[in-house]
């Protein structure tokens, strides 16, 4: 009797033992905790690297989603196959027992098969204060013009980016382009009456975007914001030019949108004196909380962050644009305006990239192009006014525009700085001297004009 007794109870033991090692196999495979090791790659074109995974569960899918496949593309197993020279984002996802969730995300740098180093594009700061809207103006032009040009140098700046790196692709050929000389050569600077009034039979769209940005942080992925204005009609059937507005210190991606300035763009496309385009509001604030918290609003650490923006336009938000819009692509069809710090960071990415941007506009523009001494503020400047200059091959074939408000008391005389150092060094240019301050009087005319100058092809 105890003998069997004994027996039993033996045998239950090894029942629940048996179960008790099935239950802490299983609850090890749940507690198991996977994580995204690769976080950095570098390779060259041509190259392949495997994104690991540590603690991967047995049953588990792993999805890598490449921001790029023109750049890179991923296998299902995580190799990385280089194509292209440039940055790419690569997500990395995890679906276990029907539940997906996000590992985290590589970033891949992507370097040229002939070239081991690409130089880092940086910048030195300035600015002026932001923008107050005001009613719109009767415009009275009091525009010049500089001389003919002359063969100059190829400005020099220490660590901003090789200026004759090859351009991007260009379609169609640079053959269907206008020339720019009728376009610098018209002084005219009047817009007509309700330029920019509000027009629902001629309105386009307005579209929110994120997008990742791989320099803002070093190591990291920031996601940064941007509207993207659509002419009425848009289709995927068609391609389009591409302007990029950049806006004041103090402000963001929302501002020009609350100042309709959409309404600027769609009229001029209505009016005929505009090609279709897309026009790109971006934040140009580019550090990580794109703005100036936590820093002094006047300060070179804030002006940095704007200077650090020709980083993020030409790595990241131009790459999306491109691959998320239906864009011609090339300095034919690519044009950077904007307004005060805007102004002063679209002649820093205008002058910089040359091979990039056949069409560049101030408004307004803020101290930090040369050396200065504002709102208690020294900086050493982004060009000396003999570096402030185009490079030969684009000499005749860059439409450069500066206003400038004749009651403008925030950047004072620096938009004059800028267009007497471009007429030194002859460069044509237009300068048009409107009358109103520093304010929506200015640049939303400053702006039709610009944008009924640029982007006109021959007939085919």
């Amino acid at each position: 009797m105890f003998k069997n007794s004994g027996k039993r109870v033996i045998c239950t033991l090894l029942v629940f033992g048996l179960a008790f090692s099935s239950l802490l196999t299983v609850d090890s495979q749940a507690a198991k905790k996977t994580k995204l090791k690769t976080k950095k790659i570098t390779m060259k074109v041509g190259q392949k690297k495997k994104i690991v995974i540590n603690g991967k569960k047995k049953k588990a899918v792993y999805r890598f989603v490449s921001s790029s496949k023109a750049k890179a593309t991923v296998s299902k197993s995580g190799v990385v196959s280089a194509k292209k020279a440039g940055k790419v984002t690569v997500t990395v996802k995890e679906t276990y027992k029907k539940k997906t969730k996000k590992l985290g995300k590589t970033v891949v740098t992507i370097k040229a098969k002939d070239d081991g180093k690409k130089p880092q594009l940086t910048a030195v700061p300035s600015s002026s204060p932001a923008a107050t809207p005001v009613p719109t103006p009767v415009v009275t032009p009091v525009p010049q013009t500089s001389s003919q040009p002359q063969n100059t140098e190829v400005p020099h700046q220490t660590e901003t980016p090789n200026q004759t790196e090859a351009p991007l692709e260009t379609e169609p050929p640079a053959s269907a382009m206008k020339p720019i000389g009728p376009y610098i050569e018209d002084t005219d600077s009047s817009v007509p009456d309700g330029f920019d009034e509000v027009n629902d039979e001629v309105a386009g769209t307005v579209e929110d975007i994120t997008y990742d940005s791989t320099v803002i942080k070093e190591d990291a992925v920031v996601s940064r914001k941007a509207k993207v204005v659509l002419p009425k009609g848009y289709t995927e059937d068609k391609k389009y030019p591409v302007v990029y507005m950049n806006h004041g210190i103090g402000e963001n991606e929302t501002t020009f949108f609350g100042n309709k300035v959409q309404n600027v763009i769609w009229n001029a496309i209505a009016n005929g004196d505009a090609e279709e385009m897309i026009v790109v509001f971006p934040n140009g604030c580019a550090n990580e909380k794109g703005n100036s918290s936590g820093l002094e609003f006047f300060s070179k650490e804030h002006y940095a962050a704007f200077d650090n923006f020709i980083n993020d336009l030409k790595e990241c938000l131009m790459p999306y644009i491109n691959e998320n819009y239906s864009t011609l692509t090339g300095r034919d069809n690519t044009a950077v305006c904007g307004f005060s710090m805007g102004g002063r960071v679209s002649l820093h990415i205008g002058f910089t990239l040359q091979d990039t941007f056949r069409y560049v506009g101030a408004f307004c523009p803020a101290p930090g192009i040369f050396e200065h001494n504002d709102m208690n503020v020294h900086e050493d400047g982004l060009f000396t006014p003999e570096t402030f200059t185009l490079q030969d091959q684009y000499m005749n074939d860059t439409l450069v525009m500066i206003v400038k408000g004749t009651n403008d008391t925030t950047v004072k005389n620096f938009p004059k700085d800028y267009t007497e150092a471009l007429t030194a060094n002859q460069v044509p240019h237009l300068f048009f001297e409107l009358p109103g301050g520093h304010d929506t009087s200015v640049y939303k005319p400053g702006m039709y004009n610009f944008l009924r100058r640029i982007f006109h092809r021959n007939e085919e």
